[in-house]
């Protein structure tokens, strides 16, 4: 049977479009914050987990915040995602992170703080005495004492509010977090102009492999 260049033409535009169709079906967003979320990301219960790699399952709050959970610290938001060089950009929604680095783990991404140029010294003091407010952690008071951390340079010398407080330690304080990927390894895609999937009819079920634009020169696209 002869097969007309118009039936192939056809056939080419159909899978091209399934397989585009395919791919936007995966790529997604948390309200208008203007971060796509795609492989190796996804959304989960709101994408098929075919849409993403183990342990990279993102949510939406109700603000339209990009959350990632990280036990046993807890949520982080997630402000932008460089691709190409698989790094999160992360902050931390209860802006302690003065509190929460110490307890952040991950077998799946590899952690870096921006240390801020300025130590503290904690102090615990009694809840009885007034207080700097510009000395206040709240995140780290109880209702028991408050918390003041102090620029570890600051001569402490004649602070009546001191006094009654106890030096509970020196912390360099955080000022965001990094957090980067090496598997799967999705930046040679990124880096040509294409993305990257979980490969179809695979031996093992976490292949991947790239698709969609190529960019050859300045004037041509290649489908691959």
């Amino acid at each position: 049977m002869k097969v007309s260049s118009k039936t192939v033409t056809c056939l080419f535009c159909f899978m091209f479009i399934a397989e585009l169709g395919a791919s936007l079906n995966c790529t997604t967003s948390c309200g208008n914050r203007g971060v796509d979320i795609r492989f190796p990301f996804w959304i989960k219960d709101r994408q098929p987990d075919q849409c993403g790699y183990p342990g990279f399952a993102l949510s939406c709050n109700e603000r339209g915040d990009i959350v990632l959970q990280l036990p046993p610290a807890g949520k982080l938001h997630i402000e932008k995602i460089d691709y190409k060089n698989q790094v999160i950009f992360a902050s931390d929604p209860q802006r302690c992170l003065a509190r929460q680095h110490p307890n952040f783990n991950s077998s799946v991404f590899h952690l870096q703080f921006n240390m801020s140029k300025v130590n503290f010294t904690i102090f615990n003091c009694s809840v009885t005495n007034t207080r700097p407010l510009n000395w206040m952690a709240p995140c780290l008071s109880t209702v028991h004492y408050d918390v003041l951390a102090v620029d570890s340079e600051l001569s402490i010398e004649g602070k009546e509010s001191l006094l009654s407080c106890t030096k509970m330690y020196d912390i360099p304080v955080p000022r965001d977090i990094r957090l980067s990927w090496s598997s799967p390894n999705c930046g040679s895609c990124e880096a040509t102009g294409k993305q990257c999937r979980l490969r179809k009819n695979s031996i093992t079920e976490l292949e991947t492999e790239c698709y969609g634009w190529h960019r050859q020169d300045k004037d041509k696209l290649y489908l691959l």
